[in-house]
């Protein structure tokens, strides 16, 4: 440890339970987040900002919305790229449907329908858990994947079958299409980041977080203690897809271009 928090006191529990109780800590993840917004937009070069930071926040991104359905409230899912697939799909039709829309508000949209799908398939949690939950969300890929490829509604009848994103720019600056600069593009993707995280972050210190850790670890003793095991899943399953919705959009408009359905397969 390289520093000690000998002599801050508290005097609130608000104080007590804040994210970062220590000034140093609040202090370093300041600047180290202030960091990330100035540096690598003035220094990195457009293949480690399109080909490394990019795509890392994105899958970052993806990586907290199956943390919390995974690792917080204990129901396993390998429809992670299926339910990315769902928000990338549901952005090119927002932006084809109404191009006069904020990308921004596109992007988020597309969370709130890739979280009703989540809600959908995550109705089996409540009767089955485990390896059978598994092959239930891996059902739910596979049926996802396998919609988007034969309904040709979702690509605009395109005779590829591929999406493609259009140009949509922000205040004036352009965050999608082919002429969009990757340090827009790379700031786009790190404040979506860095808001989403903080969300899950406070989420999962409250009684939403408390109630999933006690659905993980006894789910049995945790509905006996007064926690409701439909809604507490039910919400795990929304939120996690909300996050993987939003990073698909991301996947397709700031990081790809233009995608396919191959884009979202079980490897992702």
């Amino acid at each position: 440890m390289i520093y000690r928090e000998a002599g801050q006191f508290k005097t609130t529990y608000a104080a007590d339970q804040a994210i970062f109780p220590i000034v140093q800590d609040r202090v370093v993840t300041a600047l180290g987040v202030a960091a990330a917004f100035v540096v690598p937009p003035l220094v990195a070069d457009e293949y480690w900002l399109q080909a490394v930071l990019i795509p890392f926040l994105i899958y970052a991104l993806a990586a907290i919305g199956l943390n919390v359905l995974t690792g917080y409230a204990g129901q396993i899912s390998l429809g992670t790229g299926g339910f990315m697939a769902v928000g990338g799909y549901a952005a090119f039709k927002l932006t084809s449907a109404l191009p006069q829309l904020s990308i921004l508000v596109v992007f988020a949209l597309s969370g709130l329908v890739a979280a009703g799908v989540g809600l959908l398939f995550g109705i089996p949690s409540l009767r089955i858990k485990g390896f059978y939950l598994a092959v239930a969300t891996l059902a739910a890929q596979f049926f996802l994947i396998w919609l988007f490829n034969k309904v040709g509604w979702f690509t605009n009848y395109a005779s590829s079958g591929t999406i493609t994103a259009p140009p949509r720019t922000v205040l004036g600056v352009m965050v999608t299409g082919p002429t969009a600069s990757a340090p827009v593009r790379y700031l786009v993707a790190l404040g979506f980041v860095a808001v989403l995280a903080l969300a899950t972050k406070n989420l999962v210190r409250g009684r939403v977080g408390r109630s999933w850790m006690a659905i993980r670890d006894r789910d049995i003793a945790a509905e006996i203690i007064g926690v409701r095991p439909m809604r507490a899943k039910l919400l795990a399953f929304g939120i996690s897809s909300f996050y993987c919705g939003v990073a698909g959009a991301e996947y397709v408009f700031l990081y790809l271009g233009s995608a396919e359905t191959l884009a979202f397969d079980i490897n992702v």
